[in-house]
């Protein structure tokens, strides 16, 4: 589970905690997955920003 901030939503901590467990599960497919449970829980989902230089989205370099 990741290090979240403790004044953070509960829901977007149970989105941000689905997300990461789907991501080191299954990769994308599991990140896919995750945010369409999170949906269904009504927490919403994880996406990138789109914002190139963000810490949290952007791709890393191999």
């Amino acid at each position: 589970m990741p290090n979240l901030p403790k004044d953070m939503d509960p829901r977007q901590k149970v989105a941000r905690g689905l997300q990461a467990i789907g991501l080191t599960v299954a990769g994308e497919t599991g990140g896919k997955v995750a945010n369409k449970i999170s949906a269904a829980l009504g927490c919403g989902h994880i996406g990138p920003c789109g914002d190139p230089n963000c810490e949290n989205c952007a791709p890393t370099s191999g």
